[in-house]
């Protein structure tokens, strides 16, 4: 074979092995695996609106913006407090976009001493009163426990909880996804 001949059948080969493996993979019935949440996904997402939501401690939700929340317990333990620490470190690991997120406490009332102490401790937390057993009896069943953490998109729906014993690495992978294909907030 001549040297043009073999060039074009490369050319010929580049082009068309992208088709044929196409193809291939849709007549065997491959399709590519789907990407998983490591929380719950919370249908249909209720609304925390600013005026139902107070700020104790650290002021107001800011609006448009991610929130990283704790559904807070009566008292602060170290369950509580090691779950305050992993919010910090989850809104941390997302660079850029850590400017984007906020972390919040709900409260149904007055906050008890030690979560105060505690969320003061950690810092650039806030801490929000509202109706938090409402806010509770919407959500789906997280695991055993409850629902301890939860993310909120900047427009105030609830989209995911994660139970008392969550995967601090899943919750990271989970707001970096929302975060890269979300334009709001």
């Amino acid at each position: 074979m001549t040297r043009q001949r073999l060039v074009l059948l490369g050319l010929f080969a580049a082009f068309v092995t992208p088709f044929v493996v196409g193809w291939a993979l849709f007549a065997t019935g491959w399709r590519p695996e789907r990407v998983h949440p490591h929380g719950v996904l919370v249908e249909p997402a209720p609304v925390l609106r600013a005026p139902q939501w107070s700020g104790l401690l650290g002021g107001d939700p800011a609006p448009g913006q991610w929130t990283l929340a704790m559904l807070a317990p009566a008292e602060c333990d170290d369950a509580c407090r090691k779950t305050l620490w992993l919010m910090q470190q989850i809104e941390s690991t997302q660079a850029r976009e850590a400017d984007r997120v906020q972390r919040a406490v709900l409260v149904a009332d007055v906050p008890s001493g030690s979560l105060r102490d505690a969320v003061e401790q950690i810092g650039q937390t806030r801490i929000w009163r509202g109706p938090l057993s409402a806010l509770r009896a919407a959500l789906p069943e997280a695991g055993p426990g409850g629902a301890r953490l939860a993310i909120i998109d900047p427009q105030g729906n609830l989209m995911m909880v994660y139970p008392d014993a969550f995967d601090p690495s899943g919750v990271r992978r989970d707001l970096e996804r929302l975060l890269k294909f979300s334009w709001i907030g």
